[in-house]
């Protein structure tokens, strides 16, 4: 019961990706925004929130796929190759961003240098809260 759960809690977050996909696209259209940045995002997130309203629709017709589901996420091996995968990309992003704030300020593009040190610090502060709280809770 608790994996059906939590399926319904990712389609949940999936349909807030089409909704706020589609907030974002309407307000770069009614503010007339000339930066597609704005447009090209919501489009974005959008099309990723069909994309896995749909997985989980599909996952979630059938009992032999939900337990199929529920058997490749919980064997060992693959949680195990998850939780490497998430510290090696945690570990490029913090290396990449740093290199990426220090030819920044070579370049003396002094305030996105302070805003990609700001995402790098605010990630590693992130990290350190949540490792502290999962420590008590084990």
């Amino acid at each position: 019961m608790e994996f059906k759960r939590k399926l319904k809690i990712r389609l949940y977050v999936a349909i807030s990706y089409i909704i706020l996909g589609v907030a974002m696209i309407a307000a770069s259209l009614i503010l007339k925004i000339s930066n597609n940045f704005i447009s090209s995002f919501g489009f974005a997130l959008f099309m990723i929130g069909i994309v896995r309203t749909r997985s989980y629709r599909l996952i979630t017709k059938n009992e032999e796929t939900i337990r199929k589901q529920m058997i490749a996420e919980t064997d060992e091996r693959n949680v195990a190759i998850a939780h490497k995968a998430k510290s090696l990309s945690f570990m490029i992003y913090l290396f990449l961003v740093s290199v990426t704030v220090i030819v920044l300020e070579l370049l003396n593009k002094i305030e996105l240098a302070i805003i990609l040190a700001g995402t790098v610090a605010f990630l590693v502060l992130l990290y350190w809260i949540c490792y502290f709280i999962i420590r008590k809770r084990s």
